[in-house]
């Protein structure tokens, strides 16, 4: 198993309050049932406490010497969960325990008053949106259909306009900042001769951040603006690595403006490309690391993590996507060598296994029933096993009946597993003609159908 304590980074808040009159924030919450309540905040994925009250007959005070920054902040107990908006530092807000935010009444907070009017019409036509949904999955009548679609279209139009409203009614104010986070550009009409594809895509990817910046201590303090900017990573951005790194860096760029932005997005960006949904992405990771940890950019972050980073970075490094995969020569059971390079095959498996590996115990003989058809396609198996146990290998070999290359380092002297960055098992390679890295890291009971769509060209080798 891979050790995630390794990777998982802990949000250390920079403090940067400010001197000023402090806070007050009163609720009374009909129904409440709890005795103590909780005032916290988002900060990106996560949400931390900042004071505690007593509730009595559905009453609570919050208040501090310090000024609250910005944010959507949060009033939980076991029974109650609603959020606000920190501006105004002095608000009273009232509400009935079983839908607080449909029944809420804010006295001090003008913001709060347009949030929550935000929150109720986004309910209402959600709702009515969902509804409309379930129907079209029912409907067979075209007519009907296109009746529901344009409905469905109404729907999302009214939500726009009500938000430029909103954003009219409170220019400049962190309600108008959350707002321009929910939305996404509106593409114009295509310019004559244009290519439309091109163009809505530029276009769409040139105006995403207009009016937003990611330095806004109170955007900071939401979820809304972490979900955009993995939107932008993940479905704007070209999934190409160079592509991504150039996005990242233009970011982390950004983010210098405001150590704690910084800090934040920095730490984000490492734990989400350390082991990233898409093969290959990891050579970001080496990149964050090589360019920001490696050159004393993260501050905050003790020797003893910058060296583990710096290690881990290590292990990835000789097995980028497209690189030459690491030469090796290993040994069969009667000891014969066998060099990766003299292997000639149109693709080549590199199959990592341990005889004592649960999952290699089901993985093995599923791949090795598949081996027959790979060869007729002229593709090459070669199974790896990791241990130095010679005895449980060939125990191993024997019990599944694998006829196919089976190759070890008994010795422990070619150090693949660190080349190959085998950390958990089974780990599955593919090489191309040339003995270039394709793909890496697959399930190995995908590699049949992989191999297929390589055939095919629908993978780009």
């Amino acid at each position: 198993m891979i050790d995630r304590k390794l990777f998982i980074l802990f949000f250390l808040l920079l403090t940067g309050t400010s001197f000023g009159q402090g806070y007050t924030i009163k609720t009374a919450i009909t129904g409440q049932k709890d005795t103590v309540v909780y005032l916290g905040h988002h900060f990106a994925t996560q949400r931390y406490v900042d004071d505690t009250a007593r509730v009595v007959d559905g009453e609570a005070t919050f208040t501090g010497n310090e000024e609250l920054i910005n944010g959507v902040y949060f009033y939980y107990s076991p029974s109650v969960y609603f959020e606000f908006l920190v501006s105004e530092q002095e608000f009273f807000i009232s509400g009935d325990a079983e839908d607080v935010i449909k029944t809420a009444r804010v006295e001090g907070s003008p913001l709060n008053e347009g949030f929550y009017t935000l929150q109720r019409f986004n309910f209402v036509k959600r709702t009515e949106a969902d509804e409309l949904r379930a129907r079209l999955d029912t409907v067979s009548e075209e007519k009907e259909r296109e009746e529901i679609r344009s409905r469905l279209q109404a729907i999302d139009q009214e939500l726009k306009d009500f938000q430029k409203e909103l954003q009219a009614k409170y220019p400049g104010t962190l309600l108008e900042k959350l707002v321009l986070l929910m939305q996404t550009p509106d593409v114009p009409e295509i310019p004559t001769g244009a290519d439309s594809v091109i163009f809505r895509y530029q276009y769409y990817k040139d105006h995403y951040w207009d009016g937003i910046e990611i330095t806004d201590p109170g955007l900071l303090r939401s979820p809304l603006l972490h979900n955009k900017i993995m939107d932008y990573l993940d479905n704007v951005v070209v999934q190409q690595v160079d592509s991504v790194i150039k996005e990242v860096d233009n970011l982390l760029t950004i983010s210098q403006a405001n150590p704690e932005a910084f800090r934040y997005l920095l730490i984000s960006l490492t734990n989400k490309y350390v082991n990233p949904k898409i093969n290959g992405h990891d050579e970001v990771f080496v990149y964050l690391v090589d360019n920001y940890y490696l050159k004393g950019l993260a501050t905050w972050t003790d020797k003893e993590t910058v060296k583990k980073l710096e290690e881990r970075a290590a292990s990835i490094r000789p097995n980028f996507i497209g690189d030459p995969a690491h030469p090796f020569i290993l040994q069969d059971t009667l000891g014969t060598d066998y060099a990766l390079y003299d292997f000639k095959a149109k693709y080549t498996v590199l199959y990592f296994y341990d005889p004592d590996c649960g999952h290699c115990k089901k993985a093995t003989p599923m791949l090795y029933e598949a081996y027959a058809e790979l060869q007729s396609k002229n593709v090459e198996v070669l199974a790896i096993c990791t241990t130095t146990d010679r005895e449980r290998w060939q125990e191993f070999i024997v019990e599944n009946d694998l006829n196919w290359p089976n190759l070890a380092d008994l010795n422990a002297v070619t150090h693949i597993k660190f080349y190959y960055d085998v950390r958990s098992t089974p780990t599955v390679y593919i090489l191309d003609e040339d003995k270039k890295i394709i793909l890496k890291k697959i399930a190995s009971e995908n590699v049949p159908e992989i191999i297929d769509q390589l055939l095919a060209g629908e993978v780009d080798d």
